[in-house]
């Protein structure tokens, strides 16, 4: 396994967009935008009500939980207010307030009160915000001899629908518990090895998988106001001839097969060989679904591959622009012929035009 590598900037930023002026703006906002669990805020805050919907500074614009209960008329769904005023009826000890949180040992959903304002105790409301142990994200991509970009993606079932996915692996439940979220980056590269090598199945053993590279694009959040975890993206480069023998490959060939049989099970697991044409136009399609996390790690890394082809674009042209400027100046009858023949592949419809105005000039500059 090489070592990974971080992505940092190559040339010029916006100033605002450093991670120091950010850092700065979190300080400054810190003890005006806290976020506290609502237990916490119920006791040590309480400076709105909860429950009456209404928001602003009148209350926490709280969602009344909803609770399944079994009783003599079977399993029903109950509001908070119902529990609560059927708890004082039976002159319950107790005051059920809400819920601090549900879920599972690797996801949960809690009730915290964001926006508070330590000198003003109107401040603040109430929403539930997601976490799940720290995951990582992998963006597999290679570059082939002629130096065009692929970009590999799986198709999973998700919540309801089929998506183009990518690799993913998740940590232990512990995690959760100790409030880590992200993966030690440094550490992490056997971790990518075994997700890449379950992508591809007992073929990795074969020697399918030869990664080259692996790069830390950074740890984003799906929507950092509802989603506190974290994402760990790495981008993968793996060598194309190698990879793409997997039998796990959705070829052209197989393409047209399931085309023409209308056959379309057996593509979950399976994995797209995607080019950068088609993943524009993947990107442009805004018909289908598309998972953003799954979406960040490639995009990422055909937003690098771009900009470091619109590099070499650039000073192409700034060579070709000083070559022109010495080819014009000491033979400026060559240069203009050269140009002719350039419109002509340009715009052959225009060319007898072009080569009227370019006789024109000739005669003056004679």
């Amino acid at each position: 396994m090489p070592d990974i590598e971080r992505s940092k900037p190559e040339g010029p930023a916006h100033e605002l967009t450093s991670k120091v002026v950010l850092d700065a703006a979190t300080d400054s906002m810190r003890s005006k935008a806290k976020m506290v669990g609502l237990a916490e805020y119920l006791k040590d805050i309480a400076g709105k009500p909860r429950g009456t919907a209404t928001g602003g500074k009148e209350d926490l614009n709280s969602h009344s939980e909803e609770f399944i209960v079994r009783d003599s008329e079977g399993i029903q769904v109950k509001s908070l207010q119902e529990l609560q005023a059927q708890l004082a009826e039976l002159g319950a000890s107790f005051e059920l307030l809400g819920v601090e949180s549900i879920g599972n040992p690797n996801q949960k959903v809690s009730a915290v009160v964001q926006g508070v304002d330590e000198s003003n105790p109107k401040s603040g409301f109430e929403r539930p915000v997601v976490a799940e142990g720290p995951h990582m994200v992998l963006a597999p991509f290679a570059v082939d001899k002629t130096g065009q970009l692929h970009v590999f993606r799986t198709i999973q079932y998700r919540t309801g629908s089929a998506q183009v996915d990518t690799p993913r692996g998740f940590a232990d439940a512990k995690t959760l518990e100790s409030g880590e979220q992200l993966y030690e980056v440094e550490e992490a590269g056997e971790k990518v090895k075994a997700n890449m090598e379950r992508v591809l199945g007992e073929e990795a053993g074969e020697g399918l998988l030869q990664i080259k590279r692996v790069v830390y694009l950074g740890s984003p959040r799906v929507n950092a106001s509802f989603v506190t975890s974290k994402s760990a993206l790495f981008g993968v480069e793996v060598d194309y001839d190698k990879f793409v023998q997997s039998s796990k490959i959705i070829t052209e060939q197989e393409l047209q097969r399931r085309r023409e049989q209308e056959q379309h099970e057996g593509l979950i697991g399976g994995i797209l060989d995607i080019n950068l044409s088609e993943y524009v136009n993947y990107k442009r399609n805004s018909e289908i679904p598309r998972d953003l996390t799954a979406d960040a790690g490639s995009d990422m890394v055909v937003i690098d591959f771009m900009g470091k082809q619109l590099d070499k674009l650039n000073r192409r042209q700034s060579v070709e622009t000083e070559a022109h400027k010495g080819f014009k100046k000491s033979n400026p009858t060559g240069y203009l012929e050269y140009m002719l023949h350039r419109s002509k592949a340009n715009k052959p419809e225009s060319y007898e035009a072009n080569k009227i105005k370019a006789d024109r000039f000739a005669e003056k500059i004679k």
